[in-house]
């Protein structure tokens, strides 16, 4: 925000006092109570296509647990990223939201969030429900009190997989069964969708951050999919497997194969759906986003990523992001949001059938192998679970404990939280090389966990680079547990 122009600053502000008026309604208290003294609790997320799934969890909760009604909001995502701040900013927050955009140690510095249990402990049949080391302190748990759970397991769930428009890709006299494996076959496919019929080959949105869909997908098989590399402890935006698979993105814009203007993902989304498209990069979401739009499952396959030519060299990643809804630290019913917890997380339970019938994914409480019943979930299975494809990332807190009392890399990552998409979109659009429109974000990052890390080990904290740093890992290859002990 430009603080000379008090104009726009304060047709934002009255933008974002209007979404939160409308997520609100008119009611002043994050949980208001019903009629004949049923608590009302209010759960806040971004997932559109499930509005009609979570009005049905609500109405079977609320049957099994008279005393409690639900109201789920589903709010558009841009506009709920700038309306639950504000929601708490006006003690008007939900009493359980779904956060991904940071972790544990920002929402608690952030007071927005509190244990799961009234008391802060959970029992051991409900942590028996995840695989064995899903609850780790500084993860989603503090000083002892659990604070989250692990939603969506880190295997098959993620992006980074290859959608075919059946129909595209027969006017194209292109097969299907055969995809695209490498770099060139891709130019290759998109050649030939180009020239013999009237669809655009790639549908990649390049809007901010929504550019993620074809960088994930593409800069997975070359290294890591962070923009940070735990090999080498480096912000690595500009390091030369980004910058090969960037110029590869620029290669494909420059032969016509990139669908023309700045797109967001919903635009894209449509066009693949519409036939106006043959190729889309995302992720596991995507089955429940078409189903929801009409488009089935016989229109289109899922495929791998593809590799550069000389082969894949990296992997996506794996880590400990799981943990996705949060307890309000604004809830007046604690008692009522963990009993909601409880039934949400029942492996056998409403909640669990109803979200694989409707295949929104894959849970990381549930035995994805016996539940998963949608034809392309079960391909996307198949292909997240092949060797190599997805690796457990290095974990600096399993290296350094105090790594959970640090801020170092929390603070670098707020240096220009964008910057990263930023400078690939103007890059994109420049035709500049990303190295030279990457460079001052790497630097103003790098510095501030450097500079950060010695503060904080200065005062005490057992903290430095070479906690961020493992040399000894391989991109396709999980960093096990024991690595930790060498």
């Amino acid at each position: 925000m430009n603080p000379h122009r008090p104009g726009i600053a304060a047709m934002i502000i009255a933008a974002a006092a209007s979404l939160l008026v409308a997520a609100c309604g008119t009611s002043t208290n994050s949980s208001s109570g019903g009629g004949g003294g049923q608590t009302t609790l209010k759960i806040w997320d971004f997932s559109a296509e499930q509005v009609k799934f979570h009005k049905d969890v609500g109405a079977q909760f609320t049957k099994e647990h008279p005393n409690i009604k639900i109201e789920w909001r589903s709010i558009n995502q841009a506009d709920y990223m700038k309306t639950l701040p504000l929601a708490f900013q006006s003690n008007q927050a939900p009493d359980m939201f779904y956060w991904n955009a940071t972790g544990l140690s920002e929402l608690l510095d952030q007071k927005w969030i509190r244990p799961l249990s009234p008391d802060g402990t959970v029992p051991a049949d409900f942590t028996k429900r995840w695989p064995d080391g899903s609850f780790l302190e500084g993860i989603n748990m503090q000083d002892g009190k659990t604070y989250g759970f692990p939603f969506t397991e880190n295997l098959y769930w993620g992006s980074g997989y290859m959608f075919l428009n059946k129909q595209v890709f027969q006017q194209a006299g292109l097969d299907v069964g055969n995809p695209p494996k490498t770099w060139t076959d891709l130019k290759n496919a998109c050649a030939q969708i180009k020239a013999k019929t009237k669809a655009e080959c790639i549908a990649a949105p390049t809007k901010g951050e929504d550019m993620q869909r074809i960088w994930y997908a593409l800069v997975s098989s070359v290294s890591t999919d962070e923009f940070f590399d735990y090999k080498t402890g480096k912000f690595d935006l500009t390091e030369p497997a980004q910058l090969k698979t960037f110029a590869f993105i620029q290669e494909l814009k420059k032969l016509g194969y990139l669908a023309p203007g700045t797109n967001d993902k919903n635009f894209s989304r449509q066009q693949f759906a519409a036939g106006q498209a043959g190729i889309y990069f995302d992720g596991t979401w995507m089955l429940s986003v078409w189903d929801s739009q009409g488009f089935s499952s016989d229109n289109y396959v899922v495929a791998p990523r593809v590799n550069p030519d000389e082969g894949q060299t990296g992997a996506a990643g794996r880590t400990y992001d799981g943990n996705k809804y949060w307890v309000s630290s604004q809830t007046k019913h604690p008692d009522a949001v963990w009993t909601f917890i409880q039934w949400m997380t029942d492996p056998n339970g409403y909640f669990v059938k109803q979200y694989y019938k409707n295949a929104f994914g894959t849970l990381s409480y549930v035995d994805n192998q016996k539940m998963v019943t949608h034809p392309v979930l079960k391909q996307i299975m198949e292909i997240g679970a092949k060797p190599g494809y997805r690796v457990q990332l290095p974990e600096p807190l399993l290296k350094c404990p105090d790594i959970a009392k640090s801020k170092a890399y929390v603070n670098a990552l707020a240096k220009s939280p964008d910057g990263e998409w930023e400078a690939m979109s103007q890059a994109l659009v420049s035709g500049q090389p990303l190295a030279s429109v990457g460079a001052a974000i790497v630097e103003q990052r790098q510095t501030a966990l450097e500079e950060g890390l010695k503060q904080e080990a200065a005062r005490g904290l057992k903290v430095s680079m070479d906690c961020y740093t493992f040399p000894d890992w391989e991109y396709t290859k999980d960093y096990t547990a024991d690595m930790y002990r060498q």
